[in-house]
């Protein structure tokens, strides 16, 4: 007998087909039983009416002496052919015996006769040459009684080769069958299924292309309530998630102007805390960019189709940042091939990604260490630094927005690295953390080997 696939990763369309072919298969045998044994109770009761037949035409043909007497030939013949499978009694008033086919099968079967005779039909056990005993049926004719017995041999040898006929022969039968509805199981469910299978394709587009939705031509009248369910969540989530973008980049665009002019008039200032006011509003317009940058890598897919040279991304990202390293007394060094490393991708976004993991580098590095911004074959770009390092259960949460590590510089807001990995993500890279074993920390950020 099959048995289903595992628990853990069965199939739907295999455990219907394989428990449908078995009930198929078990009714089936059922109504073969059925009708086996309907055949075998329609033997029987040819037998019993034969029987009936054959008393009655034994009582039909007695004299009317009550003294010893033969039957005519006509009907004591066939009884006496049988070979002792069929006998006949005729038994007297006094049940003095009367007449028989067979002396002596009457007086082996005598013993076993009801006592008084009752009409009916009767059993009687083992004689001499009936191994299935024999079945008789006692007739009243008169003050007479008319008793004829049958052997069994010749209705149990017919019920075992029915028996044997339908065991040989539904094993043949059945088998074939079985496996065919099981094959015609499968095909259909998975012809059924696969509607349902393209839904599950289709899922994985949600959310990747905007205003995706689970198709519904097709599908079963059972599951399309369940996709329109899905699709409805799916545009109530996209409009609240567009909402909070929406908040998020007129907010930190509209805090842009403002910090234009309070830096502006603080540069005015000669007043001793100036330079103090200065470095907020420098922190506070470096976190509205990243809240408008986040903003803008969540609200619109970005384009990653153009061809960006790794090692011009790298010499722009530390020109950029030069000045700021020059002023805290740290060096910028560019490690790995002087040839071009094309990568396809979005340059203006890989910049951007770079340039916030060696701004992360600067906020730790001591005064006078060296950031190394390493080339990568095929196609990686790492920042390593000299500064404490990250505990190792930290390095999975900084990649999360508005997290920031214990020992992270004041002031920061925690979505570096987090626009590092939105924008890794959105090229099919990724970016990955480490420790040093001469101290502090490299980020790598790599992307997928560029195609030959």
């Amino acid at each position: 007998m099959l048995l289903p696939p595992p628990a853990r990763d069965w199939s739907l369309a295999y455990r219907l087909a394989w428990r449908l072919s078995l009930l198929m298969f078990s009714a089936i045998a059922l109504a073969a039983a059925a009708i086996a044994w309907g055949s075998i109770s329609t033997l029987d009761d040819l037998d019993d009416a034969a029987l009936q037949q054959q008393v009655q035409v034994v009582a039909s043909s007695l004299p009317p002496q009550d003294t010893p007497f033969s039957l005519p030939p006509a009907i004591a013949l066939p009884f006496q052919r049988s070979d002792g499978d069929n006998l006949f009694i005729v038994y007297g008033p006094d049940r003095t015996r009367l007449a028989t086919s067979d002396g002596i099968q009457a007086s082996q079967a005598e013993i076993f006769l009801p006592k008084p005779f009752q009409k009916g039909f009767f059993r009687i056990p083992l004689l001499a040459g009936h191994k299935h005993g024999m079945l008789g049926y006692a007739l009243p004719a008169g003050h007479r009684w008319v008793i004829v017995l049958q052997g069994r041999e010749q209705n149990s040898l017919l019920t075992d080769s029915l028996v044997s006929s339908f065991f040989a022969g539904s094993v043949w039968v059945l088998l074939p069958i079985f496996l065919a509805a099981m094959l015609v199981s499968v095909l259909t469910l998975r012809r059924g299924l696969r509607p349902i299978l393209r839904v599950s394709a289709a899922a994985a587009t949600v959310g990747a292309q905007p205003g995706a939705r689970l198709p519904l031509a097709g599908l079963p009248r059972e599951v399309t309530p369940l996709v329109e369910a899905v699709n409805d969540a799916v545009t109530r989530l996209e409009q609240t998630i567009a909402t909070q973008r929406r908040f998020m980049a007129e907010a930190a665009h509209g805090l842009r102007t403002p910090l234009a002019v309070l830096t502006a008039r603080l540069d005015s200032l000669d007043a001793p805390q100036a330079a103090a006011l200065r470095q907020d509003a420098d922190r506070m317009a470096r976190l509205v960019s990243q809240l408008l940058s986040m903003a803008r890598l969540e609200s619109l897919p970005l384009a990653v189709s153009a061809q960006v040279d790794l090692r011009g991304v790298a010499v722009e990202a530390i020109s950029t940042l030069a000045p700021i390293a020059l002023q805290r007394g740290i060096d910028f060094a560019l490690i790995g091939p002087e040839a071009p490393m094309p990568v396809q991708g979005n340059h203006d976004a890989i910049v951007l990604a770079l340039t916030n993991l060696m701004e992360n580098a600067l906020s730790y590095a001591p005064a006078g260490s060296v950031i190394d911004i390493v080339l990568g074959v095929p196609a990686a770009i790492s920042v390593r630094d000299a500064g404490p390092g990250i505990p190792a259960g930290e390095i999975a949460r900084l990649m999360q927005p508005f997290q920031r590590g214990a020992a992270a510089a004041q002031g920061g807001a925690g979505l570096g690295l987090a626009i590092v990995s939105r924008i890794a993500a959105a090229h099919g890279g990724a970016i990955h953390a480490g420790n040093r074993a001469e101290g502090g920390c490299v980020f790598t950020l790599s992307f997928p080997a560029p195609a030959a």
